[in-house]
């Protein structure tokens, strides 16, 4: 009996020797007991477990992650010194009854990386990332939007992903084949900004040397999204007025008008309804704009985002800096939360990119976010001196109603009018939300 036992296991380890594929037997820490012929040549020789190289340890990371997903039935793709593999695991009894696993590595072509793209969790360069209850609403709406020509005005702060939004409307529309323009409002100063925009006459101003079409005609069936709508002059207002009016321009320097076929979509971080109060925004260009208003979430209050936006931008960066990065979300996700993100992705997107660059040996910890918060203080030093001199003179009770009120008010706008998912946010009832709304004289219908 132990002769045959000992021949089966003669003639398994000449198969395993032979074999073409990567075969391992792991150990349930991850640790590496066997390795056949084909493994060796890549990862190292038969004395593979006194080495203390990079792969062997790029390898051991990725065969723990492997075994710590709670699946090893399903293969995952890893990454070993800039290759991919497809890894499958299948557990089995060791001969002392320890519990042993066998891997499997399929090395992948770049054709094969392609098709696995789902499988490692990346997505496309232009894509909101985030699976909270506001954003899957918001993409929802923005994709339910899109099917109509209706003018979108996009709000949020600096850095939420405006741009983005305006992507995936245009993405979603039947304009989706015809050109995108983006125009940065307050980046060319007016006559540049109109003649760009509307063309120009032979000799309407020194150097027009000849008629030029401006972009509405170049774009004409397709969309302009026009960013900082909010900085653009009272001037330029008046003439875009008349675009979105009534669907023609007029060159620079000419009399007759030309009828065009674009959609609009604007957005800024500045509050327009403010900006019309005070006179620096125009209230009839407002409200064509307003047609369909979609508000983006500062990152603070999706902080449910933080595991996905922090896996996709470790991958993102990672393969553009050539680095094998290893990293586990979760524990980076208390120090990421603990920020309060003024520059909100965008910041993010930084402070990532900075601590792969710094990571020393391959692994990405907490400790490698470095943030600025000289930024967030001077922003809340404004913000604080801001509300003193609004509220100068003012009672303090009627300082706390009107701050109550404004807060309630953007929490529902920003949840579409929804009073439960508001409370939820706010961290009080709904009872309670529904007595202050009374008080206040707030109507959720109305901010939907």
């Amino acid at each position: 009996m132990l002769n045959e036992s000992g021949r089966l296991a003669e003639n398994q380890k000449i198969l395993l020797e032979t074999m073409p594929s990567m075969v391992l037997v792991v150990n349930s820490t991850g640790s590496l007991e066997y390795m056949n012929r084909s493994a060796a040549t890549l990862f190292g020789d038969n004395e593979f477990m006194s080495r203390n190289s990079s792969n062997i340890k790029q390898l051991q990371g990725a065969l723990l992650s492997l075994l710590s997903g709670g699946n090893v039935s399903k293969p995952e793709v890893c990454t070993i010194n800039r290759q991919y593999f497809e890894c499958y695991a299948a557990p089995f009894a060791g001969y002392k009854g320890d519990n042993l696993f066998w891997v499997i590595l399929k090395k992948l072509s770049e054709k094969e990386i392609d098709l696995k793209n789902s499988i490692r969790g990346r997505v496309p360069e232009d894509c909101l990332i985030g699976s909270s209850a506001v954003m899957c609403k918001l993409q929802n709406m923005a994709t339910r939007i899109a099917k109509t020509d209706a003018t979108v005005l996009v709000t949020g702060e600096s850095g939420t992903g405006k741009e983005l939004i305006a992507k995936l409307i245009q993405q979603n529309s039947r304009r989706k084949e015809k050109p995108f323009l983006i125009i940065n409002c307050n980046a060319i100063n007016d006559l540049l900004l109109e003649s760009d925009l509307f063309g120009y006459e032979k000799g309407a101003f020194t150097g027009a040397q000849s008629q030029k079409k401006g972009k509405f005609e170049v774009v004409d069936g397709g969309t302009i999204f026009l960013d900082e709508i909010g900085d653009i002059s009272p001037r330029m207002q008046a003439v875009l007025l008349r675009v979105l009016q009534h669907g023609e321009i007029v060159r620079v320097g000419g009399t007759s008008p030309l009828k065009v076929d674009v959609r609009f979509i604007a957005a800024t971080n500045r509050d327009l309804v403010k900006a019309v109060k005070d006179g620096s925004f125009r209230l009839d260009l407002f409200y064509r704009l307003n047609i369909i208003k979609i508000v983006i979430p500062p990152l603070r209050e999706r902080k449910e985002d933080f595991l996905e936006l922090t896996t996709h931008f470790v991958r993102k960066y990672s393969a553009l800096f050539g680095m094998d990065i290893d990293f586990k979300p979760e524990s980076l996700l208390k120090q990421l939360e603990s920020h309060d993100w003024p520059g909100n992705v965008r910041e993010l997107q930084n402070v990532i990119q900075r601590a792969i660059l710094m990571s020393e040996d391959g692994t990405l910890s907490a400790d490698a976010f470095t943030f600025d918060t000289s930024l967030v203080d001077k922003e809340q030093f404004n913000t604080l001196s801001s509300v003193i001199k609004r509220f100068n003179g003012t009672p303090l009770k009627s300082i706390v109603d009107q701050v109550e009120k404004e807060i309630i008010i953007e929490k529902l706008a920003v949840n579409g009018g929804n009073v439960a998912h508001t409370a939820v946010k706010l961290d009080i009832c709904k009872a309670a939300l529904y007595e202050k709304m009374k008080r206040h004289d707030i109507s959720a219908k109305a901010l939907r």
